[in-house]
């Protein structure tokens, strides 16, 4: 009888024991339901690039999309791509400066979008230095070595300069030669290596005789080469061999005092025309339309443009999308990412009140095909711009 009673306050003990140590029943925590279904998004450095952890595919998913874009493989100083890299900087998307100097042995040249030279009356010409970032050059030359440096060359961008304002320059030698000395003297002051010149694309527009901008952009060109800065000219893209508005000849008659040429090859569609940011055929044209053989030396010179920005077309008209812009659309998304094969860009369409929309944004897929085209056709990369992209947009680079 006392065994039977042992035996029992022994049960009695061990479900007591039972029921302290299993794991709580669901008690209809409001946070819980709440973070149900949500994904973690993964950031910094990891031990395997985007090969290796299959990302680069055709068909990705939304989930592994958002939980690693924030990511990049560790080993940062490796290069995939072997050509010239410029990444463009701008004030208005900072993380651009912290990302050069995270990648900084992936790139060859980087721009920081800095400074607006006005039109003048007298022959001076006065350049506004405030944007200069005096840390992030500091650190940014601290990171080079003999076996890689990155060169420093900020975009310079002809500001509310009219017609007549580039005739005269073209015409006034005094003011060219103010010119030259503002931009070698602020190139000596925060030791950078040369400017891109922003300036084809304002006045191609206005009618202005091709042959005045050629010149002005030749003797700006010239003089700097002289005192050992180098030029690159943003130029447009072609919209067919019979619009051109920077041509094979133009490029030609240009070529030996640019040290590289950044060929704006994206926003082929707009809120107008919705469609792919940069079709791949129309990119390889571009190229081949200026430079058109293949064994050409001067095909390094130019820098096949890059976009780390998408664009979301919407019923209002829409605009141009951001990674986190990207991101935070995802998140609500509840259906595929689709392929174009013609432009080989990937999409989606977002829903709503209002009725259906679009946007396209790189994918790790897509961009791998830009990146193999620059390679096979010998050009350099020149990214618009390293503040709009994902993490691990690098492992391609």
């Amino acid at each position: 009888m006392n065994f039977l009673i042992l035996i029992l306050k022994i049960l009695i003990v061990i479900q007591l024991s039972e029921a302290t140590l299993s794991p709580p029943t669901n008690t209809g925590n409001k946070k819980d339901k709440k973070d149900k279904g949500k994904v973690d998004s993964q950031k910094g450095p990891v031990n395997k690039d985007v090969f290796q952890r299959n990302l680069v595919i055709k068909d990705p998913k939304v989930i592994d999309i958002i939980k690693e874009s924030g990511t990049y493989y560790s080993d940062t100083k490796r290069r995939r791509f072997s050509g010239e890299i410029l990444g463009y900087i701008t004030p208005w998307n900072s993380n651009g400066y912290e990302l050069s100097k995270t990648f900084h042995g992936k790139f060859t040249m980087v721009s920081p979008v800095w400074f607006s030279i006005l039109p003048s009356n007298t022959s001076t010409f006065p350049l506004p230095t405030h944007d200069v970032q005096k840390k992030w050059l500091k650190d940014m030359r601290s990171m080079n070595s003999e076996s890689h440096n990155v060169k420093i060359l900020p975009r310079l961008l002809f500001k509310h300069w009219s017609t007549n304002d580039i005739v005269e320059l073209e015409s006034n030698t005094l003011k060219q030669q103010q010119l030259i000395t503002t931009l070698t003297d602020t190139a000596k002051t925060f030791r950078f290596d040369g400017y891109v010149l922003e300036i084809w694309d304002q006045f191609i527009y206005t009618g202005i005789n091709v042959q005045i901008l050629l010149s002005v952009v030749k003797a700006i060109s010239k003089k700097l080469k002289n005192g050992n800065l180098d030029v690159i000219l943003a130029i447009p893209p072609s919209r067919g061999s019979k619009a051109q508005l920077f041509s094979r000849d133009h490029f030609n008659e240009l070529s030996p005092y640019i040290k590289s040429f950044s060929l704006m090859t994206y926003d082929y569609s707009s809120v107008q025309r919705p469609g792919p940011n940069s079709p791949l055929s129309w990119a390889r044209q571009c190229v081949e339309l200026l430079v058109p053989d293949q064994n050409d030396p001067k095909r390094n010179q130019i820098l096949l443009g890059i976009n780390f920005y998408g664009y979301s077309y919407t019923p209002e008209g829409g605009g141009p999308i951001l990674g986190s812009q990207y991101l935070k659309s995802l998140e609500t998304f509840k259906s595929k990412i689709q392929w174009d094969d013609r432009s080989k860009e990937h999409f989606f369409e977002s829903k709503s009140s209002l009725g259906s929309g679009y946007v396209f944004y790189p994918t790790l897929y897509s961009m791998v095909f830009r990146f193999d085209l620059a390679a096979e056709l010998g050009t350099g990369i020149a990214i618009w711009e390293l503040g709009q992209g994902l993490n691990y947009f690098y492992d391609l680079l």
